[in-house]
């Protein structure tokens, strides 16, 4: 059976007695950790110095099996294990150079950790074994070696950068051979090469070596060949990486997903008014063209309005939301946020049609994922449209979201994620229509103020807090009745913002100032580590 841990998982996909035995090792390692070294260290190290090549193999499929439940306890002995490995790597057996390649890459965590005293030369050994072996004549040895250095690229990342000239260029050579399953595993590992160095890729000369390759594909690969998704996710990780440098190929991706999107689009309502008559189309394709023309607008930012003067591919958008697939509604309002955010101009003749499509998704709320998406969307066009325009969607953009707020409060397993985007999003339209959100804030001041007080700091919080303030100001009448749950929003800063810090405390001395006795009782209802902060931070009391 051999060394076929690729595609399928950590265990391959095919399922046999030998790859369940060390499965259970995993789980073993995992459960137990360092306890089983006693025992399991022994019997590896007696198969990895038996004369035949097989119960050597099959030492080196234990030692990786143990590899995450015992990293710590092994780190001692992986100096020796992986100058063996690397000496196994160049056996003429090719299950031994295989399964080797495997087992390297279940140490990427340690090989690239700063606790590995020797990691620079560990790191530049493994990696000069990885790429022999990404060009191996033998099929499964290629498949194992562009799998590890898949997995090493995720733990090295840019520690990758000086290598990246052998490394640009074996990828490259790699596109000459693989074929079918291999050039999935290739499509990936140029992605996560991408998301590993980031805009290091983008100098001319590798831009070349892997764009070259990678447009023959595009141009070859027929719509109905599933390897064309592999092929757009690795397109997008590029696109988001390398910025302009990717804009001379960007015009023919644009056309191919326009018409897989529209075709789609087509074969969906087809699929949907006679379901006997015709096949149902794959929806996965469609979906991937959405996210491979989000990671041009991610990637090119403003520079997107080059492509789309040409041709303003947004236009499928309003098309795309009136499909009922869950991952292509999901991929289609991250399109939405992600142009809203870099090229609203081009997305604004579409708004009227797009965000009646957000608020339904919200109400329907078929999928978090979908709803965390449109609700983001929401947010995104509502920082660049600006009061006057979004006045006219308000109520009912704010109804939908308020909806999803209060249905996920009543659902005990409730996604505590989309509650939280919900809620900043709700504060970013206070920041921008806060007079008209101050009418709605009674609708969900208690709950908006509950759910924020746990959203960690970051940008996001501050900004839906200025939202608070705005929505606060404007009605102020609105948040009497949450005053406990609104305090312990505040005091969730500690301490607050420059920004925020004013206004906090100008609407707490406004509450205390203007509600006499309603004020003391709700002050007897604040946790006394609220009552400390407020106290210290803004000089309120009883």
């Amino acid at each position: 059976e051999g060394g076929g841990q690729g595609s399928g998982g950590a265990w391959g996909a095919e399922w046999t007695a030998r790859k369940a035995a060390a499965s259970s090792l995993d789980n073993l390692a995992n459960a137990f950790r360092e306890q089983i070294l006693d025992v399991v260290l022994p019997l590896v190290e007696q198969k990895l110095q038996d004369q035949s090549w097989e119960v050597q193999e099959s030492g080196v499929l234990a030692l990786g099996a143990i590899a995450f439940g015992c990293m710590e306890s092994l780190v001692p002995f992986l100096p020796r294990v992986m100058d063996l490995l690397l000496k196994l790597s160049e056996s003429p057996k090719p299950l031994v150079r295989s399964i080797s390649c495997w087992c390297m890459a279940r140490f990427s965590q340690w090989i690239c950790s700063e606790y590995n005293e020797n990691r620079e030369q560990v790191l530049k050994s493994v990696l000069k074994s990885l790429l022999q072996r990404v060009l191996d004549k033998n099929k499964r040895v290629q498949e194992a070696g562009c799998s590890a250095f898949a997995t090493l690229e995720e733990e090295a990342r840019h520690q990758l950068v000086p290598y990246l000239p052998d490394i640009v260029q074996t990828l490259s050579q790699a596109f000459q051979y693989y074929q079918a399953k291999n050039l999935l595993i290739l499509y990936d590992a140029v992605g996560t090469l991408a998301d590993a160095v980031g805009p290091d890729l983008a100098q001319p000369g590798y831009v070349q070596a892997i764009l070259g390759p990678l447009a023959e594909r595009f141009e070859a690969v027929a719509d109905n060949d599933r390897s064309i998704i592999a092929l757009f996710e690795c397109l997008s990780s590029l696109a988001q990486n390398l910025g302009e440098a990717f804009l001379p190929i960007v015009p023919r991706l644009v056309q191919r997903c326009m018409k897989l999107i529209l075709n789609g689009a087509q074969a969906a309502q087809m699929w949907l008014q006679n379901p006997n008559e015709f096949e149902k189309p794959d929806r996965e394709v469609m979906a991937a063209s959405i996210d491979l023309l989000s990671g041009i607008v991610e990637g090119l930012q403003g520079k997107v309005s080059e492509v789309l003067q040409q041709q303003n591919f947004l236009s499928v958008v309003p098309e795309v939301l009136k499909d009922t697939a869950l991952q292509v509604k999901q991929s289609a309002f991250a399109l939405v946020g992600d142009s809203a955010k870099h090229c609203m101009e081009h997305l604004a003749p579409f708004l009227s049609q797009i965000l009646p499509h957000c608020a339904k998704a919200l109400r329907e709320n078929s999928s978090a994922t979908v709803s965390n998406n449109a609700a983001w969307a929401i947010g995104e066009i509502c920082i660049k449209a600006g009061p006057e325009f979004m006045s006219n969607y308000l109520e009912d953009v704010v109804g939908s979201l308020v909806s999803a707020l209060h249905r996920q409060q009543q659902n005990g397993q409730r996604p505590q994620l989309l509650m939280q985007n919900v809620c900043i999003t709700i504060g970013r339209l206070g920041t921008v229509c806060g007079p008209q959100m101050g009418k709605l804030f009674p609708e969900f001041a208690k709950v908006w103020c509950m759910v924020m007080k746990d959203v960690r700091l970051d940008g996001e919080k501050i900004n839906a807090f200025q939202g608070l303030c705005n929505m606060v100001k404007a009605n102020p009448q609105a948040g009497v009745c949450c005053l406990p749950e609104l305090a312990g929003a505040i005091s969730s800063f500690w301490p607050a913002p420059p920004n925020l810090e004013p206004s906090f405390r100008e609407i707490l001395t406004g509450y205390k100032q203007n509600l006499g006795p309603q004020w003391a009782a709700a002050w007897a209802q604040m946790p006394d580590d609220v009552k400390m902060r407020l106290q210290q931070l803004y000089s309120v009391g009883p």
